[in-house]
């Protein structure tokens, strides 16, 4: 605080995204066949940030985001207009590293977007977060920041994140997600990144975080033939192992891929239906190819599979995405797009299959 005391800070900077998308979603649930066309918000998000010097080695941070709705204006968890995203101040030392504190993603969730190249398609229900476990932002927690080391072309990166509770047992939050227990560091995140123009390369940890296990995807029917309860689907801690890749080629190809196993921690407030899961396992494959010769163009397609094994009678649960999309650049901040994807439940002899069409545009600020 004495630091702080007196310095005059510069304007902050003031970013966001706005993205909407038109979706055709055929249905065919329990029987019933009802075609549906909606408007999403994907992950349309406003937000200030911050980084002054104090003396010449450390610098004070600080970031403040919040989604919005540019669909029907409501969203979250009470329908507000505006949801918390990551919301921090902290220190930076350029010898020693940074340290933040408040709400932000943790180390695991910040690996996906390396190589999750549909992330946030479809009401943010089409990425990895519509079936994968570890997608969580955490509320009430220290997030250390280590210098990046060089290490041949790249840089070697290391995060660890430590929350607390402060609370009965994990439970949902608005935006975010509440860990068991009130000590600092009973549940905590860490990942480390190697990161290079040819090569990115990341293994991460999440130990007692809060996630969801057994998601469905993008599917939109009220009572499909694979529900949440068959499936046993549940909010619960969770020890999650993620490993992630990608390859940029000459030419303008990217490769990307992501593994990860799942195991639930046994705290206070974990659903009931978690109690019978055993693992879940997932994988993804996905690649994107900026046209040579027309540089405004990208295609890419996608494919991700997470398992869900249980330690009763009950058949796993199975959840296949399959998406192809290509991207028109008008510049580095505005792009259209348009997808085809599709998505298979599988439990037993139970089966919930659903496709969807979209196109949307992106504007970066």
């Amino acid at each position: 605080l004495s630091l702080l005391a007196g310095t005059t800070f510069a304007a902050p900077t003031f970013y966001g995204e706005i993205d909407v998308t038109a979706d055709y979603l055929p249905e065919d649930n329990v029987g019933k066949n009802r075609d549906v066309v909606e408007l999403n918000s994907n992950n349309s998000f406003i937000g200030i940030k911050g980084d002054e010097k104090l003396t010449d080695r450390l610098s004070a941070l600080y970031q403040a985001e919040l989604t919005f709705y540019t669909d029907d204006g409501q969203g979250g968890e009470g329908n507000d207009t505006f949801v918390p995203r990551n919301i921090f101040v902290g220190l930076k030392d350029e010898k020693l590293g940074a340290l933040k504190v408040g709400k932000i993603d943790t180390p695991v969730k910040q690996l996906s977007a390396v190589v999750d190249t549909f992330n946030n398609y479809i009401d943010n229900k089409a990425d990895v977060a519509g079936i994968f476990t570890g997608e969580n932002r955490i509320d009430n927690v220290v997030v250390y920041e280590a210098p990046a080391l060089a290490v041949g072309e790249g840089k070697l990166k290391a995060t660890a994140l430590l929350a607390t509770g402060e609370a009965s047992g994990v439970s949902k939050s608005n935006g975010g997600s509440k860990v068991a227990g009130r000590g600092l560091g009973d549940a905590w995140s860490a990942s480390v990144v190697y990161d290079s123009k040819p090569v990115v390369l990341g293994l991460g940890y999440d130990k007692a975080i809060p996630s969801n296990f057994a998601g469905r995807g993008f599917v939109n029917a009220s009572a499909p033939e694979v529900t949440g309860g068959v499936a046993g689907s549940a909010f619960a801690a969770a020890n999650t192992i993620r490993a992630i890749g990608r390859v940029n080629l000459d030419g303008g190809l990217s490769l990307r891929a992501l593994y990860q196993t799942s195991e639930v921690e046994g705290v206070a407030g974990n659903d009931a239906a978690a109690a019978s899961i055993d693992d879940a396992q997932g994988w993804l494959i996905g690649a994107e190819y900026n046209l040579p010769n027309a540089k405004n163009w990208t295609v890419k397609g996608q494919y991700s599979q997470n398992t869900t094994e249980f330690t009763t009678a009950k058949a796993d649960y199975e959840a296949q995405q399959i998406i192809v999309g290509a991207d028109y650049a008008f510049s580095k901040q505005v792009k259209a797009y348009g997808y085809a994807g599709y998505l298979t439940l599988e439990q037993g002899s139970l089966e919930t299959k659903q496709p969807v069409v979209g196109t949307g545009v992106e504007y970066k600020f």
